[in-house]
């Protein structure tokens, strides 16, 4: 099946204009407070932060998986 020019300009537009956002994903973003490394990844292998009595500080950004 052959679309016409029309649809076809109108289906390229529709697939570009729905990658868009996924540029808009902060990959480069850096988090204040984490521990990086000298290369400027994240330090996988620091201590967990911790609270003024000592507990694990679980505060931060947390997203809920969408299911």
């Amino acid at each position: 099946m052959r679309l016409p020019g029309t649809a076809l300009a109108a289906l390229t537009v529709m697939c570009l204009g729905i990658a868009a956002p996924a540029s808009a994903q902060w990959l480069r973003f850096q988090t204040a407070g984490i521990p990086r490394l000298p290369d400027g990844k994240p330090d996988l292998n620091a201590p967990a932060p911790k609270t003024a009595d000592g507990r694990p500080d679980l505060s931060g950004i947390w997203e809920p998986d969408g299911t």
